[in-house]
Formats: structure tokens, sequence, C-alpha cells
């Protein structure tokens, strides 16, 4: 009894020294360069839907069996993701896949890779500067612009 109420709180501990980001920007960044060609294959791929199928909104997930959209799910599974939101905003093809999502409680927090961001938000190294906002509860928004019509976004709520 007094080990497992003992290792009970060392656990607790252990996980509030864990760091509230799981994720680094420049983990996000690195991985988009390492995969860009494969990300513009995947834009080119998921942009055709719009146009060719009518559709101002579809989530393709690699979970979906059966699916028409095989060649996407497959791009997926190769850049490492689960799912990507297309969208069809002003006639104009925008992409968002997530990197890493997480919250509890009303809040989250959500890293992804957005193609052809209507308006983004631009990004200030010295506002949203990891180290500056990871000790920080506001609500901060931006958009990185990488290539190639590509941003990293970020989002915390």
């Amino acid at each position: 009894m007094f080990f497992k109420k003992y290792s009970v709180i060392i656990c607790g501990l252990f996980l509030s020294a864990c760091s509230e980001y799981p994720v680094t920007d420049g983990e996000v960044v690195q991985h988009y360069y390492d995969n860009a060609d494969t990300y513009q294959s995947l834009a080119e791929q998921s942009c055709l839907i719009p146009r060719q199928e009518n559709k101002d909104f579809l989530v393709i997930s690699i979970n979906e069996t059966n699916s028409e959209y095989s060649d996407i799910q497959s791009t997926l599974r190769a850049l490492g993701r689960d799912s990507i939101s297309i969208s069809n905003v002003r006639g104009e093809c925008s992409l968002e896949v997530i990197y890493d999502a997480f919250g509890l409680g009303g809040s989250a927090t959500v890293y992804s890779l957005k193609f052809n961001v209507v308006e983004p938000i631009p990004y200030n190294k010295i506002v949203h500067a990891f180290k500056k906002r990871k000790d920080t509860k506001d609500d901060i928004n931006f958009d990185m612009k990488l290539s190639n019509g590509w941003y990293f976004s970020f989002s915390q709520n």
C-alpha cells in the first residue's frame, strides 16, 4: 500500500516536470523541409478535388477504408500524418495537415502545416518565439511562411 501511494505521487511529479509542449517549432519546420517535395505533391493531388468534384470542404483520413483518395492517403502515410483538411475558400484551394495537437478543458494547442493560407497571421520572432510563448497561457496564433505556398501554423487558445 505504501509503495503504491508513493509511486503515484512520484509519477505525478515526473509528469508535471515534463514540457508543456511535446513538439518544438524547429521539429515541425525541419519535418516540412525534409519532405518539401512530398508536401508539394500532396498539394497538387489534394487541390484537384475541389475543382473536379465541386466540394468546398473535405477531410481525408488515413483510417478510411475503400477510399477513392488512396493516393492522398498513401502520401499522408509517407509523411507520418493522419489526415488532411481541404477547403475551397473564395475559389482557392487551402490545405491543413495537423502535425500535433493537444489540449484539455477547452484549451487547445495545434501545430500544423497549411497550404495557401488565405489571410496569414504574420510570424514575429520576438512575440512568437518558442521560449517566450511556452510560459504563457495567452491566445497565440501565427503563420510562418515556409516555401511553395506552405506555412507552419501555430494556434494556442
